[in-house]
């Protein structure tokens, strides 16, 4: 053993060119790996520190529509939490449990604004946030009372001096319950970063109405359940659905009768998902933290293609030397050695190369951490790191290498007897089949992965710069959710008193986050479900959209019911030509139609556009959550001090919030922006790794034709002849890969953009320049070494030989 150690570090440093080029390329795989891994099992952790995970389960649905669709959902009315107590056995709690949207609270005459969620008794006995100071079974009681986690305890005792136990017992306000005051009973422990409920503060449900919410068809509160028993939950399922559909039968009555759902008893279909799947599930929440089960698996296969091109070097390089050692293993194999120790040697070399490798991979990993948690948008956190499995992962991948790495070349080596250690052997040897396949393979791979981060820039700038059918240039957008009525009044009166503002709106969506529907009867009976936008009357002027028929709003009609509408709209009602004037019923409600704007995209071009009513709401002091405020672009400089002084005159103490509207509405595509980034560094590192095995490659194969090199050059061969020579078959296996890779990227690129409702055309320049880039990066790694060999003495090189 100590004499295969002692050969192994011999070999190490004698081929020190190869050895550092492994361990480059591993180390780079290493890193990234490493914190895929990390990411990746964290994500698979959500939840996992409630007691009973495997038994609380939230109620979801799916919604079956008149027009043959499904929507998936899981809003619901709270009082179906009684009632399912109940009628199920099998259930032993269930709460409701729905945010609040950060509103503001007051404590001690401070404004604050926190994560605010509503919910029941029975959340404190399902799950398993820890109750620091309180009684826990008398938590609720009250519909008055308040729960806070520790930091927001902290915050209150900057406020306040006292112990966190003192804090019990007093008042929290909201402005929106009219100052009611709401008791701190209990101060829970900070909820895990793995948690996919997240909140700041819990109160009960009796004041939720005056809350912000998300709503749908049947409800605005995602429902839990905890089943008594693991064996009972598919009874419990079916117990829960059979009482949900009974619950909603007038409601599903009424949205046939509306042609709104599918006349079938399947129109509604309860389901339950455990609460270790709703983080990964496919069903967004507005109130719980969600992932993507695809962006992880995608991530996954780009850590593993990363290694397994570090691996293809490994393999070359290893390939490469081992002919230079068929005689060692023809000797070892002459006086004795078996198979096992030879593949001892090999195995303990490669087992030395590899720890060295990962050992930098993690002070790597380490230095790249805040370059990943800024891609990935989210943070590793080293208290959710479970030692047990990084270790088995880590061991299973250094196991799995090292022996790959070690079998190979033993198998070809083995292969070779001592007569063949021949001339023709020897200047063959590197022409074999295997070298070929992982040249080809790692440069497959890059050019993939070349085309997708292309692709996505392409995708992402089309999206980014397509005409929106309004402008979103020099307009500030002011979130003033917060304040009260009078307060956004004060604020809008002074605004527009400022000569550097062109015109301002006040709106309830900005475009980046909430939307707002109903249903419209067409003259059939049946219902279209279009978007709504509460505006005032200089909308259309601040957004500058196209009016096409009728008239925009004004004091003349604005006491009537009276909408404006957009194209697809008025297509979907089939009354395009003679819009103006029309009435149309929504829940029951007579509108007239004053006018037609041309369509606009106020939903991100990842979706289709749909059917739109612009309602006016004069009472905008209710309505209005943000304000849009145009302006010159010459007076920016003094108007940001000028809003943030009247800010503070008119609301003093609570937030200014605002951003450059058409910057904000560009981060709608960040998701895009950050997987080209993803997927761009990955392309990156593989044609790093790939050039690297290529140049290891290059010094082997121009290191055993030194002699050829210098009889051609005495023979009159020019310096290009010896250049093409040397590079046409490393040129080769590139070209060869770049025909397989652009069938791959194709499919895989047009399976991406799927996903999008506009797109843009796939362009033949993409795969061009993705081709010419990898086939650039090799002929430089390849000439680089062809060059000096080009141009050596021929004398020198016979004398070398």
């Amino acid at each position: 053993m100590n004499n295969n150690i002692r050969f192994a570090f011999r070999n190490i440093l004698k081929n020190k060119i190869n050895s550092l080029i492994t361990v480059i390329g591993l180390t780079i795989a290493f890193a990234c790996l490493l914190l895929i891994f990390l990411y990746v099992s964290q994500e698979f952790s959500y939840n996992n520190f409630h007691a009973k995970k495997n038994k609380i389960f939230r109620a979801n649905y799916v919604m079956r529509l008149a027009n043959n669709t499904e929507k998936e959902g899981l809003l619901f009315d709270q009082e179906l939490t009684g009632i399912i107590k109940d009628k199920v056995p099998q259930v032993n709690n269930c709460t409701a449990f729905r945010s609040a949207h950060h509103p503001s609270l007051i404590f001690e005459n401070t404004n604050l604004e926190e994560n605010l969620c509503i919910t029941e008794a029975d959340f404190f006995d399902m799950f398993s946030f820890k109750l620091l100071f309180g009684n826990k079974d008398k938590l609720f009681q009250n519909p008055d009372e308040i729960v806070i986690t520790v930091s927001l305890a902290n915050k209150f005792q900057a406020i306040h001096s006292c112990s966190k136990e003192e804090l019990l017992g007093k008042n929290v306000f909201f402005p929106k319950t009219g100052n009611q005051p709401f008791i701190i009973t209990g101060i829970l422990e900070d909820v895990p970063e793995n948690s996919s409920i997240q909140f700041d503060a819990l109160i009960p449900y009796k004041y939720s109405e005056t809350f912000p919410w998300s709503d749908n068809t049947f409800g605005k509160s995602s429902i839990f359940y905890e089943v008594n028993l693991e064996e009972n939950v598919l009874l419990a399922e079916q117990q829960v659905g059979s009482t949900i559909k009974e619950y909603y039968k007038e409601v599903i009555k009424r949205n046939q009768g509306w042609k709104y759902l599918a006349g079938t008893d399947e129109c509604l279909e309860p389901f339950a998902l455990s609460l270790n799947d709703v983080y990964l599930s496919n069903i967004n929440s507005d109130y719980e933290r969600t992932n993507s089960k695809t962006s992880l698996f995608i991530l996954s296969v780009i850590g593993f293609l990363i290694l397994i091109i570090a691996c293809s070097n490994f393999v070359i390089l290893s390939l490469g030397q081992s002919f230079n050692r068929i005689g060692e293993v023809s000797v070892r194999k002459a006086i004795g050695a078996g198979t096992l120790n030879i593949f001892n040697l090999f195995f303990i070399e490669n087992v030395i190369l590899t720890c060295f490798a990962f050992i930098l991979g993690i002070a790597l990993s380490y230095t790249l951490l805040p370059i990943f948690n800024t891609l990935a948008q989210n943070e590793i956190f080293i208290e959710l790191i479970n030692i047990y499995q990084v270790l088995t992962f880590v061991l299973l991948i250094l196991f799995a290498i090292v022996l790959a790495t070690s079998t190979i070349p033993i198998v070809k080596l083995l292969k070779a007897q001592s007569n063949q250690l021949s001339s023709r052997f020897q200047n063959n040897k590197i022409k074999s089949g295997n070298t070929r396949v992982f040249i080809t393979l790692q440069y497959i791979l890059s050019i993939v992965l070349i085309i997708l981060t292309l692709s996505i820039v392409h995708q992402t700038n089309y999206m980014k710069y397509k005409d929106l059918g309004f402008s979103a240039d020099n307009i500030i957008n002011l979130r003033v959710y917060h304040l009260n009525k009078s307060e956004k009044i004060a604020l809008h009166d002074q605004l527009i008193k400022n000569p550097g503002i062109v015109d301002l709106s006040f709106t309830d969506r900005n475009y980046v986050s909430g939307r707002s529907s109903g249903h419209v009867r067409d003259k059939n009976g049946e219902l279209i479900e279009a978007r709504v936008l509460n505006v005032d009357y200089n909308y259309i002027s601040t957004l500058n959209l196209t009016l096409l028929q009728g008239e925009n709003f004004s004091p003349s009609n604005s006491g009537k019911q009276s909408t404006i509408i957009n194209e697809r709209l008025a297509t979907a009602l089939d009354i395009k030509e003679d819009a103006v004037g029309q009435i149309i019923n929504m829940y029951g409600n007579d509108i007239r139609i004053i006018g037609i704007v041309k369509d606009f995209h106020f939903d991100s071009m990842k979706k289709e556009l749909e059917p739109l009513m612009l309602s006016l709401r004069t009472d905008y002091g209710n309505r209005g959550k943000f304000i849009f405020i145009k302006y010159h672009p010459t007076a920016l400089s003094q108007l940001i001090p000028f809003m943030q002084k009247t800010w503070e005159e008119i609301a003093p103490g609570k937030e200014f919030d605002f951003n450059f509207w058409d910057k904000q509405l560009n981060e709608r595509y960040q998701s895009e922006e950050r997987w080209s980034q993803i997927v761009g560094y990955a392309a990156i590192i593989a044609i790093i790794i790939s050039s690297l095995g290529l140049l290891g490659l290059t010094i082997l194969v121009i290191n055993r034709r030194i002699k050829e090199v210098g009889i051609r050059k005495i023979n009159g061969a020019k310096v290009s002849e010896i250049l093409t020579m040397l590079n046409k078959d490393f040129i080769k296996w590139v070209v060869i890969a770049f025909v397989i890779a652009c069938p791959i990227a194709y499919y895989l690129t047009n399976k991406w953009l799927e996903n999008f409702a506009y797109k843009t055309t796939l362009s033949w320049w993409i795969f061009a320049l993705a081709g010419a880039l990898a086939l650039g990066i090799a002929l430089l790694t390849v000439s680089w070494q062809s060059w000096n060999a080009a141009n050596r003495n021929p004398v020198e090189a016979l004398r070398y030989e």
